[in-house]
């Protein structure tokens, strides 16, 4: 059974290496530019149209404590906006800044053990591309089921939670592992059975690398952080034996 501390450990070899091989970061530059410029444009987006909706629901008053109260909700909307953004981010992430980080995989990889870089480097981001895309459309999809049970009365407290907690950090751990399991033929099935059947694992690695990728100047030198301790987690699962079969 996996540690609670696999995930964070597998951080920590992550820095290791990118410290040990600083051209390591340079295979991380635009993949992580595109991560920055995705999450600032998300926030200005949940900020910008958090006003539109308040007006919209809410004109402005006139001078006076009706007023003041109109100003303290712009404000509360425009926070929870932003900090919503925040969970939508790594979807984007996903999607777009992953599939660029596969040569920085390949390298960490190699460097870590595993298998040499394969040198197809567009093949290998659009396979990631393709990949990513069927991942995101089967964690949305739940995320979304949640969100529609969240309705219920009561139900919230719980889908909320689970889905902020487990199961968008099971999703991006998927992505995290995905290019490396790949390279060692693993098809899509075993990859889901690899990522749920070790939630601890899985867990601490999405969650750490959830705040990395979604907080804008942080996710600059987060993504390739992220991305190398994926790596790093693989590695950990392989030689534990956890891939055999």
């Amino acid at each position: 059974m996996a540690s609670p501390l696999a995930g964070p450990a597998a951080y920590a070899r992550a820095i290791g290496l990118l410290a040990r091989n600083p051209s390591l970061v340079v295979w991380g530059l635009v993949p992580a530019a595109v991560t920055f410029v995705l999450s600032v444009a998300a926030v200005w987006a949940a900020i910008s149209y958090g006003d539109d909706l308040l007006a919209a629901l809410w004109t402005e008053p006139d001078a006076g404590w009706l007023h003041g109260i109109w100003v303290a909700g712009r404000w509360l909307l425009s926070a929870a906006s932003a900090l919503l953004s925040l969970f939508v981010t790594p979807w984007l992430v996903m999607l777009v800044g992953l599939p660029l980080c596969e040569p920085l995989a390949e390298r960490a990889d190699a460097l870590l053990g595993g298998p040499p870089p394969s040198g197809g480097l567009v093949a290998g981001i659009v396979d990631a591309l393709v990949s990513s895309l069927g991942i995101l459309a089967l964690g949305l999809a739940g995320a979304i089921a949640f969100g529609i049970l969240g309705l219920v009365p009561g139900v919230a407290l719980i889908t909320a939670p689970f889905v902020a907690f487990v199961w968008t950090p099971m999703f991006l751990a998927f992505d995290l592992y995905d290019s490396t399991l790949a390279r060692r033929q693993i098809p899509f099935r075993r990859k889901l059975a690899l990522t749920f059947g070790h939630p601890v694992h899985s867990v601490g690695l999405g969650l750490i690398g959830g705040l990395l990728v979604s907080i804008p100047v942080v996710n600059l030198f987060g993504l390739p952080i992220a991305v190398v301790a994926g790596v790093a987690a693989v590695r950990d699962l392989e030689t534990r034996g956890a891939l055999r079969g």
